[in-house]
């Protein structure tokens, strides 16, 4: 009998630490226990947990939704991950299909320090917050920001997909 009590305090121990967890960062900022955080830019949710993984189980991201870009806080695809979601491609012209306009309400003004893309999508970034102030070229992909012209590494306060 005593240890089917103890068996049962620990698993109720691992429910409450399991629950005490928050699955959706309350601003979309991460903490220092979330650093890999997922946007859907279909339902404007934002996720964030421990790792890449966990994000994605708890967002909201079906198996229907594309990844389109991936922000690192580091160079060469290391570090915190800012993950960029949505149901369909983009199209291969360069007109902007999704913007986001601040950063830093998410957590991420001036610290994407590399980027990749996928499913047709391309990034630009802008010094200033609405798309205001320099521009980057169109990005597919880079391992180290600092080195597109006019260096991007912990730079970018605003981006547009496409």
């Amino acid at each position: 009998m005593r240890k089917l009590v103890v068996t049962f305090a620990a698993l109720l121990g691992f429910a409450m630490v399991g629950a005490a967890t928050p699955a959706v960062a309350s601003a979309g900022r991460q903490t220092a226990t979330q650093q890999h955080c997922i946007r859907n830019l279909d339902t404007g949710r934002t996720t964030c947990a421990s790792s890449p993984q966990q994000a994605r189980q708890l967002s909201d991201a079906t198996l229907a939704s594309l990844t389109i870009a991936i922000f690192y806080d580091g160079t060469s695809y290391t570090g915190a991950t800012f993950t960029w979601v949505q149901s369909r491609q983009c199209t291969p012209s360069y007109d902007s299909e999704w913007q986001w306009g601040d950063l830093a309400s998410l957590g991420w003004n001036n610290r994407v320090s590399s980027v990749h893309t996928y499913n047709q999508c391309d990034v630009k970034l802008y010094d200033g917050t609405n798309f205001t102030g320099a521009s980057s070229v169109w990005i597919d992909q880079s391992a180290n920001l600092g080195a597109i012209g006019g260096g991007w590494s912990n730079r970018a306060s605003s981006v547009k997909f496409s």
